[in-house]
């Protein structure tokens, strides 16, 4: 049963973060909540935090969308794999500073590690390539 609950809760992550659904996204993760971000090297904890990071994306590509190619629980761990994409028109911030928009349509695939408790996501670790990503944006 715990797969099954633990399923439902990251697809309606995706299902969220494609409609724009904050409220929902926001309601999905523990107040303890940790978001690690290998790629950038930086993590953001609790709700607020889980916001900020989606909203980075949101900003910098308002068309953002998410497909998720294939989904896996143990428990409450699942692991993802997915692919998202939009068009670059507003700033992206990033440890190295902020990316002006540039027009440009990237396609990053990434990899993502949820850990559940009690139905909601205590923690997540994005994994993707920043190269790639700066390579479509025609930064490299």
């Amino acid at each position: 049963m715990a797969n099954q609950q633990a399923l439902a809760t990251v697809r309606a992550v995706y299902d969220g973060f494609n409609t724009g659904d904050v409220p929902t996204l926001l309601s999905l993760v523990t107040d303890d909540f940790e978001l690690v971000d290998v790629a950038l090297g930086m993590s953001w904890h609790g709700r607020q935090g889980w916001g900020e990071w989606l909203q980075n994306w949101a900003v910098s590509m308002p068309d953002a969308h998410i497909r998720l190619d294939s989904i896996m629980a143990e428990g409450d761990v699942v692991v993802t794999e997915h692919t998202g994409g939009g068009t670059h028109t507003g700033p992206l911030n990033t440890p190295a500073g902020t990316i002006p928009p540039t027009g440009k349509t990237p396609e990053l695939q990434f990899a993502e590690v949820f850990i559940n408790r009690d139905d909601k996501i205590k923690t997540l670790r994005a994994y993707w390539d920043t190269g790639t990503l700066m390579r479509q944006l025609g930064m490299a």
